[in-house]
């Protein structure tokens, strides 16, 4: 890399949604990690699930736990006291954590449905942040309900983890098709991998070889007048399988990609990132 790109931070305001999973406090200490390094304000969000709190009235609700041989009833008390205690355990690891880096921060605790609640939280922020499976059972990989959520709702960008992102000089890849959020891709990536002092690579998605070839000399002058050096691959008319693969051989690192329109959208989209353990940045 060459001189430093210039441009202005893309994120100055970063909504963590938290609950008690492993993964959800990896999203925490790298959106603290994201803060600091991009000066942001950072919200927290614990959402009480109002499911969870209506399942809780059914008479024929019952808790198993993995380490007693038999089932339990919950008391709609209890399980209010449990999130409740929750909220309050994780508000003090943000506090904590934000405090030590001089981070501002700000935690929140809302009832409702939770994919609702993060979407409608994350509307004024410029980034979301969250753990990829949630609190589901142990050896699952499949990411969670909320998570499809923001993968097919979502506007602007979402940072979807399962564990805690080590960017310094980790290879940022982004994933390049030449569409209308293809300069932000690019501004994004090199914000990031600079940032990091990470090396950046292109990958570029393609339906031919010759379009290949024309997005990346699109790419190229984008990227020359930001003073940058950059790795190209060229991936012609992948699958899902063929992109994770390519993805999994380049970098265990942040990968950066768009809603790819005829390519990965919807459902293919929530797909490719199950097939990927790497920090996916989504940009739509």
């Amino acid at each position: 890399m060459s001189e430093k790109y210039t441009g202005h931070s893309p994120i100055r305001r970063i909504l963590v949604a938290l609950d008690a999973s492993t993964s959800s406090l990896n999203a925490l200490q790298t959106a603290v990690d994201l803060a600091t390094r991009f000066e942001a304000e950072l919200l927290g969000l614990f959402v009480e699930d109002i499911n969870l709190l209506r399942l809780a009235q059914l008479p024929f609700a019952r808790e198993i736990s993995f380490f007693l041989s038999r089932s339990r009833r919950i008391a709609p008390q209890e399980m209010e006291l449990q999130l409740r205690t929750q909220a309050a355990r994780i508000r003090k690891v943000l506090a904590q954590t934000s405090e030590r880096l001089n981070v501002s921060w700000e935690f929140r605790t809302v009832r409702g449905d939770v994919g609702s609640e993060v979407l409608s939280a994350g509307a004024d922020t410029d980034l979301v942040v969250m753990g990829k499976i949630g609190r589901s059972l142990p050896g699952m990989q499949r990411s969670g309900s909320t998570v499809r959520t923001l993968l097919l709702q979502r506007t602007g960008m979402t940072m979807i983890l399962k564990t805690r992102v080590q960017f310094i000089r980790t290879p940022v890849v982004a994933v390049y098709d030449d569409t209308v959020s293809a300069g932000k891709i690019l501004d994004t990536a090199v914000y990031l991998a600079q940032l990091h002092d990470a090396p950046l690579i292109v990958f570029i998605v393609a339906e031919t070889v010759e379009e290949a070839e024309a997005y990346k000399h699109h790419a190229s002058e984008h990227l020359r007048h930001l003073g940058i050096q950059v790795g190209f691959r060229q991936i012609i008319k992948p699958t899902l399988s063929e992109l994770a693969d390519r993805i999994r051989r380049d970098t265990m690192g942040p990968v950066i990609i768009p809603c790819l329109e005829g390519w990965f959208e919807g459902e293919k989209l929530c797909s490719l990132i199950d097939e990927i353990a790497n920090p996916v940045l989504l940009i739509r």
